[in-house]
């Protein structure tokens, strides 16, 4: 079941991210995927981040229609298992703390996409590193403003129960 609901908050995330994106211009500077990639990290689980961020990250390459298909879907699976790793070490669990991984995430994810896409010689928005810095911090305020709204509501869709709250590291 516990499966099902995390597919189904992918699924949801990708379609509101389509519907937005149309209607509201500013809507470019958020990534749900991102932010429903992030939640998941901070579970403590790498393999569920990892999973979560694959395949996040590949439905918003499917959906936004981009000729460098995958390239999301490696940035998301990468930034699911470090958060991941992350909340394993340290306590990530307090709201400040959540908000603040979150627009981390972002900036390193437009940075990660860009460095990718020029890797491959796809085209990328960015002409510069004034231009990129201005989109990261675009980003990350508007990822974290998603953040705030989305992380109350999937709290209560999956509550935290005592083994995610308490769970150690997979190697004691």
């Amino acid at each position: 079941m516990q499966t099902f609901k995390i597919a189904a908050s992918i699924v949801v995330a990708l379609l509101l991210q389509i519907l937005f994106a149309k209607r509201f211009s500013f809507f470019q500077y958020v990534e749900l995927p991102l932010v429903i990639t992030v939640f998941f990290s901070l579970q403590r689980s790498p393999i569920q981040g990892m999973f979560v961020g694959m395949a996040a990250g590949l439905g918003l390459d499917i959906v936004s229609g981009g000729d460098a298909i995958g390239v999301r879907g490696f940035s998301f699976t990468l930034l699911g298992y470090v958060i991941a790793m992350g909340s394993i070490r340290f306590s990530l669990e307090q709201k400040p703390v959540r908000i603040l991984v979150t627009a981390v995430a972002s900036i390193a994810n437009t940075v990660l996409f860009v460095g990718l896409c020029k890797v491959l010689e796809k085209n990328v928005l960015t002409n510069g590193p004034d231009e990129l810095l201005k989109l990261a911090l675009y980003k990350a305020i508007g990822d974290t403003a998603a953040g705030l709204i989305l992380f109350i509501l999937l709290d209560r869709i999956f509550p935290r129960t005592g083994s995610t709250t308490i769970k150690r590291r997979f190697y004691e």
